[in-house]
């Protein structure tokens, strides 16, 4: 095959939806280049394809319009979550698919950061750094995923690609838009803890070159395991693109979704030294001994009510030179309201089997619009091809916060604040979230309101010296200001901060055959004070907005390999990351700057695709991360797992028969940089088996935990840890005509 050849076939396996990643912050996208005319309908990006994107376990490309090669010749770590993992795991959530992802945990939200997503990739914290089509998603949220085509997350700094953030990642979730095809599908589930759920996936050919897809959901459901909690939602995701198969195509979508529940805060730490008296730092601390199930909340206070509103419009057009230009336009608006219980023991309660009912609340509006332009091609300079992609981007964001004055007690738990009439404080051991709670409530009125702007540049290049030689380069420019005002901790504050900042990224590729790469890159990436625009550990106040930017960068070596004529991707990497200016939430509503750099070292090891009759899709990522400095120097950084592995894997008995399941491990983590509160490790495993009763209409059950194994999934520094759900029972029906 010749460089030419080779390109265009690696150009034809990529980029599927004209939004994704790579169009960041406030977004300006590029369509892949497209071959020439013929190839057409190969492209799903610059130019829908004509059927349903159907990837198995295993992706060739992201769906980017900035990628400028493969993932076999991309050199940077990339794990990709498809449809058919997320559906046959039964992954209703946005981190319940993450779960599916080696090297990601989860965080808890307390006090300035929202109770919503927050992933670590890495042990950098990614809560402002998830995308939706491309468009960064700045808005507190519990994402589903009824209209997710798939999730792709991007290892290692990313800000070329992504703009501000991406210290330890970045991720796009790519939504379900039309395809050039007409059916009908559909699925209901029940399970155990009172699980309902219904979602439809319609799409349909109007003429030719137009189709429509709307997909739609209702979910009802407690949370195994945990008392009192539940959680409900519904969404519809209606879109509409006209010119599916040809050059040019233009996508109007909307997206709306709601949530209601209630929070869940999880279980108080004691004092490790009220435990044993000796032979610990002062401060150290570990979960109480209690009841798994045990919430310590109120159900006639607690609740929390999201929704998030979409419009999105997406427009490219490619040459007939295969040179291509995407633009698009996104509005979004999402809240996040909620009053939720925190297990408290700041007065030393749990010491004497109590535990104080104290409040964290917050009722957030964010508005954000993006805009994004960009033009793909390929050129020739000499003998050597290029394969480029560049363009700007635009976007502004909004948020406000007006959170809740609730009447809590006094919070050493005095006689007079357990039991009636207060019930402010309750039993360690036996707590009754059905308390008759009658204290007050008033919203607040001091409103906190971040405004964010953004511009940025961008530019991306593979360069394909000889067939066995490619170099990948990428530049950014971005300028980002950002005001707040609001009050902090009773202190009432302006502040503003404005940066500029260059990212680059450079990788150099080595090809000893056509399905293997041998690769050497670098990044890093600049994250500045306010980043998350008010909505997460990143937040600008009086303090924080003098802040220099976090700086990260990351060296990585790896390998990948397309086994058995395509069918498997093998993946290895060894990286170092180091990290400036570490800014570090404390949890006590302060970021505070970490003296020295936070150094993480790691490999990981990946697989995706088919052996056979079997699918598997997963790694193993093994993180060595380092306070280096003064203060906790040595010590480990929070939320950051020395071990982490997630397998899933599906075996095909018959054409009508399948049965699999997954593999979860999670090392020990810290909660705080003094490495004062851990949390163990542990084995999570699921199980599934499904059944095609005929050609349209199969059967699946899945146990999610099938062992009920009780762990802590998210911890947090100084007061509580958030316990997975407990062994889940669940029966598909699913259909498509």
């Amino acid at each position: 095959m010749t460089l030419s050849q080779n390109h265009q076939k690696n150009l034809a396996q990529r980029s599927t939806s004209y939004v994704a990643l790579g169009c960041v912050g406030a977004i300006i996208c590029v369509a892949a280049p497209a071959a020439a005319q013929d190839q057409a309908t190969t492209l799903e990006g610059v130019v829908v394809t004509d059927s349903t994107v159907d990837d198995g376990y295993k992706a060739d490309a992201i769906k980017s319009p900035k990628a400028t090669a493969a993932l076999i010749d991309t050199p940077r770590t990339v794990s990709v979550v498809t449809r058919d993992v997320i559906e046959n795991s039964a992954s209703f959530s946005f981190q319940e698919a993450l779960r599916n992802v080696p090297g990601i945990t989860l965080g808890a939200g307390e006090g300035g950061t929202a109770s919503a997503d927050i992933p670590f990739i890495r042990g950098g914290d990614a809560t402002s750094d998830t995308y939706v089509d491309g468009a960064r998603d700045v808005g507190s949220q519990t994402r589903e995923t009824f209209a997710v085509e798939r999730i792709e997350v991007f290892k290692g700094p990313n800000s070329a690609f992504g703009g501000r953030g991406g210290a330890g990642g970045t991720i796009n979730i790519v939504s379900k838009l039309p395809q050039a095809e007409s059916f009908i599908a559909g699925q209901a589930t029940i399970g155990t803890d009172n699980l309902q759920r219904v979602t439809v996936d319609v799409n349909q050919m109007i003429t030719d070159t137009i189709g429509v897809r709307v997909n739609g959901l209702w979910h009802d459901s407690d949370v195994a395991g945990r008392d009192a909690i539940y959680d409900d939602r519904w969404g519809i995701a209606p879109s509409i693109s006209a010119g599916l198969g040809t050059n040019t195509v233009a996508t109007l979508s909307y997206y709306h979704y709601e949530t209601k529940g209630i929070p869940d805060y999880g279980i108080p730490y004691t004092s490790r030294l009220q435990l044993d008296g000796t032979g610990v730092p002062d401060g150290t601390r570990v979960i109480a001994d209690v009841d798994y199930d045990n919430f310590y909340g109120l159900v006639s206070r607690d609740f929390q009510e999201t929704d998030v509103d979409s419009v999105t419009f997406q427009f490219s057009h490619t040459f007939d030179s295969g040179w291509a230009i995407t633009n698009i336009n996104r509005w979004s608006h999402a809240r996040d309201n909620y009053i939720v219980t925190n297990p408290d023991d700041s007065a030393g309660n749990v010491a004497n089997d109590l535990v104080w009912r104290a409040v964290k609340s917050r009722n957030s509006v964010n508005d954000a619009l993006v805009s994004n332009l960009g033009v793909s091609g390929e050129f020739k300079t000499g003998g050597i091809s290029h394969s480029v992609a560049f363009g700007g981007e635009l976007s502004t964001a909004k948020t406000t916060n007006l959170g809740y004055v609730v009447a809590t007690g006094d919070s050493t738990c005095p006689a007079s604040e357990i039991g009636s009439p207060n019930y402010n404080c309750t039993d360690l051991y036996n707590p009754d979230p059905y308390d008759p709670w009658n204290g007050s409530i008033e919203t607040s009125t001091t409103p906190t309101v971040t405004r964010a702007d953004s511009i940025g540049f961008y530019g991306f290049d593979t360069i394909t010296i000889t067939p066995k030689l490619l170099v990948n380069l990428g530049v950014r420019w971005e300028q980002f200001d950002v005001s707040a005002k609001g009050t902090s901790r009773g202190v009432p504050y302006e502040a503003e901060n404005k940066t500029s900042n260059w990212s680059y990224q450079a990788g150099v590729i080595f090809k000893p055959v056509e399905n293997a790469s041998i690769y050497a890159s670098f990044a890093d990436s600049a994250t500045p004070p306010g980043s998350d625009v008010g909505e997460g550990s990143q937040s600008i106040n009086g303090t924080s907005a003098t802040y220099d930017p976090q700086i990260t960068r990351n060296y990585e070596v790896g390998a990948k390999y397309d086994a058995l004529n395509g069918a498997l991707s093998l993946t290895a990497a060894l990286f170092r990351t180091d990290t400036d200016n570490v800014r570090n939430d404390t949890g006590l509503g302060e970021i505070e700057i970490i003296p020295g750099t936070r150094r993480v070292d790691g490999f990981e090891l990946g697989a995706a695709g088919r052996i056979g009759p079997v699918s598997l899709s997963g790694g193993y990522v093994y993180l060595d991360s380092e306070i280096r400095g003064d203060g906790d120097a040595g010590n480990r950084f929070p939320n950051t797992a020395k071990h982490n592995l997630s397998l899933w894997s599906n075996v095909t008995v018959t054409d009508r028969l399948s049965f699999g399941g997954g593999a979860y491990y999670t090392g020990k983590r810290y909660a705080d940089t003094g490495n004062l509160i851990a949390v163990p490790d542990y084995w999570r495993f699921d199980a599934t088996a499904a059944f095609q009763a005929t050609d349209n209409i199969s059967v699946r059950a899945n146990i999610q935990n099938l062992t009920d194994e009780r762990y802590i999934i998210k911890p947090r520094n100084p007061h509580f840890a958030v316990p997975g759900a407990g062994r889940q029972a669940l029966l598909t029906v699913a259909v498509r005509y």
